[in-house]
């Protein structure tokens, strides 16, 4: 493991905790475009990890807010999701699929712009867990159509139950890249050096929070997933 790659990843995946700690997704819209210019191996499976040992932070930080009764039938629609991503990336063109990916997330954020307010209910987040398996299983940015459905929610609430469906659906992933052989010894000891970033970004991101509620947690959130599709388009045009 070679340090510049490593410090490289290390730096974003530390810029990128402290931003979905303080917003509730983000991490892997951050970091998987730098890493795979450096390192295309560690995508997705460190960043994966990485977030799963965020999640348990944030949880715990705001484990009053979250709501497992709205969390159950998005639980099951992400299994099928997780399965059909793992398909894909071993039977089609990555880089279609993830154009595709990006293109709905930049259409989805428009629409959200310009749309009416809604609740994010079980059915919404439903369909929106299994559109995250597929995305998030293909190319480690799987926040974006959960963090769509929440928008409208109250910004503790909504990081709380990220946090918990990020930390579910990370480990269906990490089991799904086991199973094809994409999570080996060494991606394992990959993984495990970048703990202790998710740790200093967790510290920084909690302090953040006050500024990111105060009025600016809709527009920050719109933003960033429109910044996760042209990630995603980017990552896609990086591997031509």
């Amino acid at each position: 493991m070679e340090l510049l790659p490593w410090s490289i990843a290390a730096i974003s995946l530390l810029i990128g905790c402290w931003v979905q700690t303080a917003l509730g997704f983000g991490m892997a819209v951050i970091a998987a475009p730098l890493i795979i210019l450096v390192e295309p191996n560690w995508v997705p499976a460190p960043i994966t990890a990485t977030a799963l040992i965020l999640s348990f932070f944030n949880i715990w930080s705001e484990r009053q807010h979250v709501q497992l009764n709205k969390l159950w039938l998005p639980f099951v629609t992400r299994i099928p999701g997780t399965i059909v991503g793992a398909w894909l990336l071993l039977q089609l063109n990555v880089f279609w699929l993830q154009v595709f990916v990006a293109g709905s997330v930049m259409l989805a954020v428009v629409i959200s712009h310009f749309g009416t307010k809604f609740e994010y209910t079980q059915r919404r987040m439903s369909v929106a867990a299994f559109v995250s398996g597929i995305m998030g299983t293909t190319t480690s940015i799987g926040g974006p159509p959960m963090a769509l459905v929440m928008q409208h929610g109250a910004p503790p609430a909504v990081r709380a139950n990220l946090s918990v469906y990020f930390a579910y659906s990370c480990t269906l992933s990490l089991i799904a890249y086991a199973y094809i052989g994409l999570l080996d010894k060494q991606m394992m000891q990959i993984s495990l050096s970048f703990i202790p970033l998710s740790i200093i970004g967790f510290y920084f991101g909690k302090k953040a929070r006050r500024y990111v509620d105060d009025g600016r947690f809709r527009p920050l959130l719109l933003c960033l997933c429109g910044a996760s599709g042209l990630a995603a388009l980017g990552g896609a045009l990086i591997k031509i």
